[in-house]
């Protein structure tokens, strides 16, 4: 459950791919909100899908080169 997989460069550029293109998004979105609870809970929300997407791409096969078990 807590394992952690160990990018490799195939990984670590699909990463950055996703990041950078939710930044590219997010930015956008931002810019059409005011400042409020709302844009605050949509920031947390993203923060929290760029995790799981992030860690997604860690485990996807071909994407790492170890898994750390605890």
């Amino acid at each position: 459950m807590f394992d952690t997989h160990k990018l490799n460069e195939k990984g670590f550029e699909e990463v950055a791919l996703l990041k950078s293109k939710m930044a590219d998004a997010c930015e956008k979105a931002l810019e059409l909100m005011p400042e409020g609870r709302e844009k605050a809970v949509f920031k947390t929300h993203i923060e929290t899908a760029m995790f799981f997407g992030t860690k997604a791409i860690a485990g996807k096969e071909g994407n790492f080169t170890e898994i750390v078990r605890y």
